[in-house]
């Protein structure tokens, strides 16, 4: 998106996110843009995830296509027993060419970062985290390079860190202690549907001014991030 883009090359790329030759090392191509929320019980800014359900739901379509159309072949033309695997290969294509369509036409849900006035919430698990603004120390740029060579492939992820731990945390802090014991979680860039400097710089504007959070609740904050004021100061 032209906005986003914009914003974020506005903000500077920490160390852990850059190449060995000193350009940022990108995350994807994200296509999402924050907006705000209403669950349950809190409403906030969503950085959204990418959506996961309709990959799969194209994968399943492919699949059952892949599947359904030889055994259509092999039911026209075949003998008895290429018939009766045609007919088995088919009923197979068709469930998951009907579980395709059925994950790419219902409705999705907000699942992301959710920024509330007093939480940090990760929504695509279940149930959700939900961690206190008051107990995170630290929004921690990291990198996970693949392999030992110079150059090697990396990848982005970023660090909450706090000094408490929820029950339902503690399932997340299997990827994160690999980066460090304080940890909460560490999130895959690759995995949020805004610029991971966005979401970084976002969350840590947040974490230092805490008089800006209740704004988080309406489109005050929207705007904020839209317009790229989220350095430290504003």
């Amino acid at each position: 998106m032209v906005i986003m883009d914009e914003q974020a090359a506005s903000l500077p790329c920490p160390q852990p996110w850059r190449r060995t030759d000193g350009t940022p090392n990108p995350a994807g191509t994200p296509s999402g843009a924050v907006a705000v929320v209403r669950t349950d019980d809190a409403a906030g800014v969503l950085l959204p995830s990418r959506p996961a359900a309709v990959a799969a739901g194209v994968v399943l379509v492919l699949v059952g296509l892949a599947m359904a159309v030889p055994g259509g072949l092999l039911i026209a033309g075949g003998p008895t027993l290429a018939v009766v695997a045609g007919v088995v290969l088919g009923l197979l294509g068709l469930l998951l060419l009907a579980a395709g369509v059925f994950a790419l036409t219902r409705k999705q849900r907000d699942v992301g970062i959710l920024l509330t006035p007093e939480h940090v919430v990760l929504n695509w698990v279940r149930p959700a985290v939900r961690v206190p603004w008051g107990s995170i120390t630290e929004i921690r740029p990291l990198a996970l390079r693949m392999g030992r060579k110079r150059g090697a492939l990396s990848q982005n992820y970023l660090g909450v860190a706090a000094h408490e731990h929820s029950e339902e945390a503690e399932r997340m802090r299997k990827v994160a202690t690999r980066f460090g014991p304080d940890l909460l979680c560490a999130v895959s860039m690759r995995t949020v549907n805004v610029d991971q400097l966005v979401v970084l710089h976002t969350l840590r504007y947040y974490l230092a001014n805490p008089s800006a959070r209740t704004e988080l609740a309406g489109e005050d904050a929207v705007q904020r991030i839209r317009a790229g004021r989220v350095g430290e100061a504003g």
